[in-house]
C-alpha cells in the first residue's frame, strides 16, 4: 500500500490478492461473479484464475445453475495448500502455532524467553516452527507468512519492536531476524492490534466496518478497525489506552497516575486488592469460582472493573462510531457481570445524549490463551487478503 501500483508485476500482484480476498470472504464464486465483485474485466479474471489454479491455490468445484448459457463453475481456495505460522510474545506467555486459513490451530508449542537475547530466542522459535512444519508434512512453500503478536510498541512497516517493557526489548528487528532464517514473509504487530484483525477476519467483527478490540489480559490496550482496516499512526501509539486516567482519584497505577484503566483490568492488581480486603491470595480459577458463588468481596471487585470498562466502551464507542466492541481476555469471559453491564451503560448513555448510534459489545470469539496466536494469524490473513494489499513488500 505504500508503493504506487505502476508496473505489470505489481498490478498482477494486486489483482491476484483481490481475487483471493474475494474468494476468501465469499467462500466460493464463479468467474462471472468475481468480475462483477472485483470490477475487473472477464479477461483479467480468466488470466489471474488460471495462474492461481496452476499454482494449486484455487480449485474448481461444483457447477451452478445455467441462466441460458454454460453452467458457471464455482471456484474456491484450496485450504490444504496454504498455512500460517504464528508467534505470540507476552511477558509470561510465549507460544508458536501452525494454523490453516480458517484459523484452526493445527499445532501449538510453548516457547521460553527466560534470559535469552532476542536473537537466541528467535533461533529457538525457528527450530520449533521447523519441527511443526515437518511433523505436519508441510513445506515452507505452503506457508504464506509468519505473524508475530508482541506486547509492546511495534513499527509494522519496518517489522521491528520499538519498545516492549514487558519483554525488555528495544529496537529489535524481528522481521529481519525471522525472515532471514525462515525465508518467509514476516509481519509483526502490537498484540491488541493483531487481536483486532483476528476478530475482523475470523471472529466477532467479520460483518462490522468499524470495531474495537479491548485487550484486558496482562494490561490494557486497544486495536481499532476503521472501514475494515487497522487504524495506525505515525508514532505507532494508536490504541495505547491503558494509562489514560478515566476515574478521578481512582486506584494508583504503576505509571504513577491514578484512575488509569490498567489497574482495573490487570488481574494481578485486582488479585492484590482482594488479598488486602480478605487476607487471602487467590488465583484466577478461584476468583471465578468465588464470583459464581456470589462471594461479596469478589462481586464488588467485578462490579468495580465492569463500571470502568462500561465507561471506556461508551467513551470510545461513541467517539469512533463503532459497530462492534470486543472485550478480550479475562474480563470478556464474564457475560452477565461485565459484557451485559457495558452494553446497558452504552445504550443508556447514547439514548440520554440523543446520539443515534449503536454498538454491539461482546466477549472474544477465542479462548484466552489462543487469542494472540489467532491475532498473529489474522495479521497474515489481513496482509494477504485485504483490498489493496501487496503481500510481499519486503
Amino acid at each position: 500500500m505504500s508503493r504506487p501500483i505502476n508496473t505489470t508485476r505489481l498490478i498482477r500482484t494486486y489483482n491476484a490478492s483481490t481475487v483471493l480476498q474475494t474468494l476468501y470472504r465469499q467462500g466460493s464464486c464463479s468467474r462471472t461473479q468475481l468480475a462483477k465483485w472485483t470490477g475487473m474485466s472477464p479477461a483479467t479474471i480468466t488470466r489471474i484464475v488460471a495462474e492461481l489454479m496452476e499454482q494449486g491455490i484455487i480449485l474448481e468445484g461444483q457447477a451452478g445453475k445455467s441462466t441460458g448459457g454454460r453452467k458457471p463453475i464455482y471456484l474456491h481456495i484450496d485450504h490444504t495448500k496454504l498455512y500460517i505460522a504464528s508467534l505470540k510474545l507476552l511477558r509470561d506467555d510465549c507460544r508458536a502455532a501452525l494454523l490453516d486459513l480458517k484459523g484452526k490451530i493445527l499445532q501449538k508449542r510453548e516457547l521460553h524467553l527466560d534470559t535469552q537475547t532476542p536473537e537466541e530466542f528467535f533461533t529457538e522459535a525457528v527450530g520449533v516452527l521447523r519441527e511443526m512444519f515437518a511433523q505436519a508434512g508441510i513445506g515452507t512453500q505452503n506457508i504464506i507468512g509468519v505473524g508475530v503478536a508482541v506486547s509492546g510498541i511495534c513499527d509494522a512497516q519496518e517489522g521491528k519492536v520499538i519498545k516492549s517493557v514487558n519483554l525488555g526489548w528495544e529496537e529489535v528487528p524481528v522481521a529481519d531476524i525471522l525472515s532471514r532464517q525462515l525465508e518467509l514473509p514476516v509481519f509483526i504487530e502490537n498484540d491488541a492490534n493483531a487481536c483486532a484483525l483476528a476478530e475482523l477476519w475470523l471472529g466477532t467483527a467479520q460483518d462490522a466496518a468499524n470495531s474495537l478490540y479491548l485487550k484486558t489480559e496482562e494490561g490494557a490496550g486497544a486495536g481499532i478497525i476503521s472501514n475494515k482496516a487497522l487504524l495506525s499512526s505515525s508514532r505507532f501509539m494508536s490504541g495505547e489506552i491503558g494509562h489514560v486516567p478515566l476515574i478521578p482519584h481512582g486506584h494508583p497505577c504503576r505509571c504513577g497516575q491514578r484512575g488509569c484503566l490498567e489497574p482495573y483490568v490487570y488481574f494481578g492488581d485486582v488479585q492484590a486488592r482482594y488479598a488486602v480486603r480478605t487476607g487471602q491470595r487467590i488465583d484466577r480459577d478461584q476468583f471465578v469460582a468465588l464470583v459464581q458463588a456470589k462471594e461479596p468481596q469478589a462481586l464488588e471487585l467485578v462490579e468495580e472493573t465492569a463500571s470502568v470498562l462500561a465507561l471506556a466502551c461508551s467513551h470510545w464507542g461513541i467517539l469512533l462510531d463503532l459497530d462492534v466492541i470486543t472485550i478480550g481476555g479475562f474480563w470478556g469471559t464474564f457475560k452477565e457481570a461485565v459484557i451485559d453491564r457495558c452494553q446497558r451503560y452504552y445504550e443508556t448513555t447514547a439514548k440520554q445524549s440523543g446520539i443515534p448510534c449503536h454498538a454491539t459489545i461482546t466477549g472474544s470469539s477465542f479462548a484466552n490463551e489462543d487469542a494472540d496466536l489467532l491475532g498473529a494469524a489474522g495479521l497474515v490473513i489481513d496482509r494477504w487478503f485485504a483490498p489493496l494489499s501487496v503481500p510481499f513488500h519486503r
